[in-house]
């Protein structure tokens, strides 16, 4: 076997240009492909994370202002009980009121129907005694004695 310099420094040229032609047109276009790649998965990822972090904070917010609108609701519910509260109270007092008033102006009614039927008894009470003691005493008394007798029962009824 002889070694043929020219045809080894051929192979040398002819393998040259063949690793260099690789290189230029197949090797760096992958590794710029790969690279791309590498960098919107890269991308991605960071954008996954960030919509992570918002979602997070989103709920977080989320939970916030439910919170918030419970405090708000529990706040006006509370407020709607007061008011309730006090409305009922002022009912009940003008209803106690006008109650009142209503035995107020019953119970006047009342006495004034007494003070008649009182003022009508009296007024019977005494005829019915003078003519009882008329009857008695024109049987059994003087005319004098009668007229002393009629003056003290009037003086008496007088003070009833």
């Amino acid at each position: 076997m002889q070694i043929h310099w020219y045809q080894l420094l051929f192979q040398i040229i002819n393998f040259s240009v063949l690793i260099w032609g690789l290189n230029r047109f197949l090797y760096k276009p992958i590794i710029k492909i790969l690279e791309q790649r590498n960098q919107k998965i890269q991308d991605g990822i960071k954008a996954a994370e960030k919509n992570l972090e918002d979602k997070a904070k989103l709920g977080e917010f989320e939970k916030q202002i439910k919170l918030q609108a419970e405090k708000e609701a529990t706040a006006i519910l509370n407020q709607a009980k007061k008011q309730a509260d006090q409305r009922s109270k002022e009912l009940l007092q003008d209803t106690k009121t006008q109650a009142q008033e209503l035995v107020d102006k019953e119970f006047e009614n009342l006495k004034e129907k007494l003070k008649d039927e009182e003022a009508k008894m009296k007024y019977r009470i005494g005829d019915l005694v003078i003519s009882t003691t008329q009857t008695i005493l024109s049987k059994t008394l003087t005319t004098k004695d009668q007229h002393l007798i009629i003056d003290q029962e009037l003086k008496m009824l007088k003070k009833l």
